[in-house]
């Protein structure tokens, strides 16, 4: 039997193959699925492309050094909802703060502080329930929380500075930024009472003021016991003198102005019972010669003054001899709403916090307010902005102006970037099975 004869033979008891009635449509179907492949691909990889700038711009965060250049930037923007917090990954971190704001526009819907970074990263500062705001160390590379934590804004590290932590809130910086002025709150928190009914403990023990070493934690005590409460501290630009303020007597009943030695608690003068609505201006209250410190004062309501009394006020920046207490030049007038004064610009505009509108009372922004009354913003922020906070280091440079950021969409973390795949897999796996099933079939 030839070869020939044998092949055909075999071929004639083989079984049919057996095609699909629809072979032709489902060739057709897989090349329209194979195009819109490439197509998905083909997007996928161009948003990859355009994305890349913005995930290597917030990630170069960490190679900015504290000392190089910036600039406290001219506005800043409401944060991402999904936006990372300081040093969580993979956002990276955000290095050194050009300045922290404080707003209840984030996920936590409480107040919260934002970290802007001086390469223009923004990262999220979660404050416990209750937390005060802190201080921006001058070089703006931690964040000091009330309770004397530090927070690295680089690394996101955090510690506590001394070996236990202290019940009090960070006030003012000394001019060198070696020491931490702290009002330690004495209170007792829970008062108990004797069989005679008469109260065991005092819940209006005064208070000291204390001076914290920034490098080895080391407290020395400058005042005990001489306020109530500390309201408003201010270090001389010189370091040798403090200006506090704050309540005395029983049931805060007082108030007392006062000017001390840095180093001994000394005073230099007091003034008791000041004027009502009459105060120390902030931190920066000292004029950058030493010679003169500014207050706030305003007329209107005096005692126990509602919200809608409050904004009526009428204020005005004095400035007061260091060493009398006397009002030395013309009040500068002020139209809106001031928070605290935090330094100054040219050695002659005040930089305080301001709420330019008497209506939304506690919005901030950063101003310089010059002699003659004129308000200039040196830092624009959005509504819902409670505090500013800038470092020393460009408040004394005069460091204004910088480009305004807006917050990358990319400086997430990893549960952020989770939610958005989640679904994206859940497709991918539900159209692979569709597809194993339809070849199956076939």
């Amino acid at each position: 039997m030839s070869q020939e004869r044998l092949l055909k033979e075999l071929a004639e008891e083989m079984p049919p193959a057996r095609l699909p009635a629809d072979l032709w449509d489902t060739g057709r179907r897989l090349r329209r699925r194979r195009r819109i492949g490439y197509a998905v691909a083909a997007v996928l990889v161009l948003a990859l492309t355009l994305a890349l700038p913005e995930v290597a711009a917030h990630r170069r965060a960490a190679v900015v050094p504290a000392d190089g250049p910036g600039a406290v930037p001219s506005g800043v923007e409401l944060p991402r909802a999904w936006q990372a917090k300081v040093g969580q990954w993979p956002a990276g971190p955000g290095g050194p703060a050009a300045l922290v704001f404080y707003t209840d526009q984030t996920r936590y819907f409480e107040s919260t502080g934002v970290a802007v970074g001086r390469n223009g990263s923004y990262r999220l500062i979660y404050l416990d329930i209750g937390e005060g705001h802190g201080l921006l160390t001058p070089d703006g590379r931690y964040y000091v929380r009330p309770g004397l934590r530090l927070l690295d804004l680089s690394t996101g590290a955090e510690r506590q500075l001394g070996s236990e932590p202290m019940v009090g809130y960070p006030m003012a910086f000394s001019p060198d930024g070696t020491e931490l002025l702290v009002g330690v709150s004495n209170d007792d928190g829970v008062i108990t009472y004797g069989d005679d009914t008469v109260p065991d403990n005092d819940p209006e023990k005064p208070d000291d003021l204390v001076a914290v070493d920034m490098r080895t934690g080391a407290r020395r005590y400058v005042a005990v016991g001489r306020l109530n409460s500390y309201n408003v501290a201010a270090w001389s630009p010189d370091g040798s003198r403090i200006a506090v303020e704050g309540p005395f007597g029983r049931g805060d009943t007082g108030r007392r102005l006062s000017v001390m030695d840095a180093r001994t608690g000394a005073p230099i003068w007091t003034e008791d019972n000041a004027a009502p609505w009459r105060r120390l201006a902030g931190r920066g209250a000292w004029t950058p010669d030493g010679q003169l410190l500014a207050m706030l004062a305003a007329e209107g309501c005096e005692q126990r003054c509602d919200l809608v009394d409050e904004t009526a006020h009428r204020w005005r920046l004095e400035l007061v001899d260091v060493n009398t207490g006397n009002v030395v030049t013309a009040p500068v007038p002020i139209e809106g709403v001031p928070g605290d004064v935090v330094g100054w610009r040219d050695g002659r505009d005040a930089v305080l916090t301001y709420a330019p509108s008497r209506a939304d009372y506690y919005h901030r922004n950063l101003v310089a307010l010059r002699p003659d009354g004129v308000v200039e913003t040196l830092v624009e922020t959005p509504t819902r902005v409670s505090g500013v906070e800038v470092p020393d280091d460009l408040l004394r440079a005069g460091a204004f102006g910088g480009a305004r950021p807006e917050p990358s969409p990319w400086a997430a973390p990893a549960w952020a970037y989770l939610v958005v795949a989640a679904p994206c897999l859940l497709a991918l796996w539900i159209v692979r099975r569709v597809r194993r099933r339809r070849q199956r079939r076939v």
